[in-house]
C-alpha cells in the first residue's frame, strides 16, 4: 500500500485541503463494514477516548485498496490501523482516525 499523504496528490485540490463531491464519489465507496474510533482529542472532545462509529469507506484509487476512512461531516478521515486509543470510560481500546481532506460542495 502506498503511503496515504501521497493519495492527496491524485486529486485536484481546492485551497489544498478540499476536494469536490464529484470527486469523492469516483474515489471512495462506502461499504457495509463498521468501525469505532476515536479522534484522540483534536475534535474538542475526545480527550479521554470517547468513541464513535462509522461506515468504512475505500478508496478505488490502485494503491490505495487496503486503506480505510470515514467521514463525518464535511471530513474525509482515515485510520491510523498502528495506533490504538484507551476510551478511559470502558476501558476498552479503539483505532484513531485522523484527518486527511474535505469534501466541498460545487
Amino acid at each position: 500500500m502506498k503511503r496515504i499523504w501521497d493519495l492527496r496528490n491524485e486529486f485536484h485540490l481546492i485551497d489544498r485541503i478540499a476536494i469536490t463531491r464529484k470527486d469523492f464519489e469516483a474515489a471512495f465507496r462506502k461499504t457495509n463494514e463498521r468501525i469505532t474510533f476515536t479522534f484522540n482529542g483534536w475534535d474538542g472532545k475526545s480527550y479521554n477516548g470517547e468513541s464513535r462509529n462509522a461506515y468504512v469507506l475505500r478508496c478505488d484509487l490502485p494503491g490505495y485498496e487496503e486503506a480505510r476512512f470515514i467521514k463525518v461531516g464535511k471530513g474525509i478521515h482515515y485510520i491510523l490501523e498502528d495506533s490504538s486509543i484507551l476510551e478511559t470510560a470502558t476501558g476498552e481500546y479503539h483505532k484513531e482516525a485522523s484527518w486527511f481532506l474535505d469534501v466541498i460542495k460545487i
